[in-house]
């Protein structure tokens, strides 16, 4: 049994009692084989640069999809890719730049899969004003509505209801899980109720959910990188150890269970194997951070796994095996996938700048 710590604040049972657990009508799929699926977070300030090459990878390697698991552009300043693909002698104000930057995340790095299966998360940047929360699912419905989310929502029995930035989707026996926790009023009790009634079908006998994965911007709390993540708020703090506790328990229950994050800009594996939660059980929940889809590359915080790497631009394939097992390899981008993967507009040297020193050690 996972030991909670002292007084720490339970949602109520009765409030989440009240929430319908998702129909068991849908049969989930099993794996005959293994396959595999991509995943990066963060993708502001060089993403323009980086994504296409990231798109043009995951396409090659034919995954299942690609999953983004939030901050698309900079918003509180101008993202230096975007405004090196500017016309000659254009100016752009602040406003300017605020009222396109969406657009352009979608027509310089969206646009590059084409019709690929691609599923997004809602990072911290999508919060800034003047972006709003209203303004993301109005913005990004069409990946809210995506036929894989629509046919869980209807096995679910929710379908017809408000748009969330939340959701989860079945494949070949895993639970794909996008999670919001990109702003302080998070995880809110309706995301925990929903969560809750996801679990609890996961973990009901006959499901035929071997694996749960759970996706979200920022990793939650008692990290390696606890200095840039749900511990930086009290809702985040006390919301993520219940949602930490309960995929924990999930484990227990001989469920394969992964926690991937971005956020923190670059790759670490093993996240949650800290103290604070060792002193709490046997074992701890697998966590990864990738956070290297083309933002400010930070130095590594001490005490990461030796594996963390930084500086680099790339992403996460994930192997899912036939036993509902995930192996995760990191795929590094150069500079020359940059440049073979750009937009006919992206400058050379713009590119090379954004690999050389849009980075925390550049000059150093």
């Amino acid at each position: 049994m996972f030991k909670q710590r002292s007084g720490f604040p339970l949602l109520a049972l009765a409030a989440l009692a009240a929430v319908p657990c998702p129909s068991s009508d849908v049969a989930a799929q099993t794996a005959g084989s293994s396959w595999t699926f991509a995943v990066s977070g963060d993708s502001r300030n060089c993403g323009d640069f980086v994504v296409p090459a990231i798109a043009a990878d995951v396409m090659a390697e034919k995954d299942d999809f690609y999953w983004h698991l939030g901050d698309f552009r900079a918003i509180y300043d101008f993202d230096q890719d975007l405004m090196s693909m500017q016309p000659p002698g254009a100016q752009l104000s602040k406003e300017d730049y605020q009222k396109i930057a969406w657009d352009d995340f979608l027509k310089h790095q969206m646009a590059s899969f084409g019709s690929f299966p691609v599923f997004l998360g809602r990072g911290n940047h999508e919060t800034i004003k003047p972006m709003t929360r209203d303004g993301y699912i109005t913005e990004f419905s069409s990946f809210l509505h995506r036929p894989e989310i629509e046919a869980q929502r209807k096995a679910d029995g929710t379908a017809g209801g408000p748009l969330q930035p939340w959701y989860h989707w079945v494949s070949k026996g895993v639970d794909f899980i996008t999670l919001d926790n990109a702003s302080t009023d998070e995880f809110s009790d309706a995301q925990m109720r929903w969560l809750r009634s996801v679990l609890d079908h996961d973990l009901a006998p006959g499901s035929g959910i071997r694996t749960i994965v759970a996706g979200m911007h920022e990793s939650l709390p008692h990290s390696t990188s606890s200095s840039h993540a749900m511990d930086d708020w009290d809702l985040g703090i006390h919301t993520g150890e219940l949602v930490y506790t309960w995929l924990y328990d999930a484990q227990s229950a001989g469920k394969h269970v992964y926690v991937i994050s971005s956020h923190s800009h670059f790759y670490s594996p093993n996240v949650y194997n800290t103290g604070y939660w060792r002193q709490r059980s046997p074992t701890v929940v697998n966590g990864i951070i990738i956070g290297s889809a083309g933002a400010h590359r930070y130095l590594l915080p001490p005490g990461v796994d030796k594996a963390s790497k930084t500086d680099i631009y790339g992403y996460l394939q994930a192997t899912v095996h036939a036993d509902g097992t995930i192996d995760f390899a990191l795929r590094e981008l150069s500079e020359h996938d940059l440049v073979a993967h750009k937009w006919p507009n992206s400058p050379l040297d713009a590119i090379h700048e954004c690999f050389i020193h849009n980075s925390d050690s550049a000059g150093k």
